[in-house]
């Protein structure tokens, strides 16, 4: 197995790299890439079953744009094919139409492989936790977003999940993330993967059909997630600014 993470040198906000520990844990024979930016993408020149992007600064995000932009074409060909994407946080409006700063004074096209935008309001930042289903995974995703920004995408884009608690894209659905294939962004840090050991169990079967899937530490996993997810059913935790608000007229 072919792990590729892209970019570490910039796309490493909250703590969201340790996906790709955990998964490297939990399959320790997986060669992990680790592609900087002066570095030409795995991806390119040969079979890689992982792309993992992370978060990063908004002066990052322009980076990576910069850097993956030469490749939009082998990137949405792999997308098709179904090779799997895991993009979180902000690393996923690098695929986007557009992303807006006003107040940091830009408006840059993104790879445009997907039909959503990204407006960032630096000081309205939004802070909340998430629950929400995902097709195929019996137990719940939960998750946090701390973001400067919000995106907007028509309906008829696949989301990762749909919120029972939290806001999706952006406070006027639920509907949240992307997915497409087997590419999978969401706005969600935790890190997901280590937050949610059920679905990440679902991933490492998708990568290796052929393997039964086998999680690290998973009594500790599986114990966190438990309590994880006991919290985020007691209704004191939520706040009302963490819901889905009335679409605007």
């Amino acid at each position: 197995m072919i792990i590729e993470m892209l970019y570490p040198e910039i796309a490493n906000l909250h703590g969201d790299n340790a996906n790709v520990t955990y998964l490297a844990q939990c399959r320790p024979d997986a060669t992990v890439v680790r592609t900087a930016l002066t570095d030409d993408p795995a991806f390119v020149s040969k079979p890689v079953d992982l792309v993992y992007l992370g978060p990063m600064t908004e002066l990052g995000q322009l980076k990576a744009i910069e850097h993956l932009r030469p490749h939009r074409e082998r990137i949405e060909a792999l997308i098709e094919a179904g090779t799997s994407f895991l993009f979180t946080h902000n690393a996923l409006e690098v695929l986007g139409r557009r992303i807006r700063n006003d107040e940091m004074g830009y408006d840059v096209a993104g790879l445009g492989i997907f039909e959503l935008e990204a407006t960032l309001r630096m000081f309205g930042r939004y802070s909340g936790k998430v629950t929400g289903s995902v097709p195929g995974v019996q137990h719940p995703i939960v998750g946090y977003k701390s973001q400067f920004s919000m995106v907007t995408a028509p309906d008829a884009l696949p989301g990762f999940l749909t919120a029972d608690r939290g806001i999706g894209r952006n406070t006027h659905t639920a509907v949240e993330g992307v997915r497409r294939n087997n590419f999978i962004g969401t706005s969600l840090i935790g890190p997901l993967l280590v937050n949610n050991p059920h679905f990440t169990r679902s991933l490492l079967a998708q990568l290796d059909p052929d393997t039964v899937p086998v999680l690290a530490h998973e009594t500790l996993a599986l114990a966190a997630y438990d309590a994880r997810l006991a919290d985020f059913g007691d209704e004191k935790r939520w706040h009302p600014f963490e819901k889905v608000s009335p679409s605007p007229r």
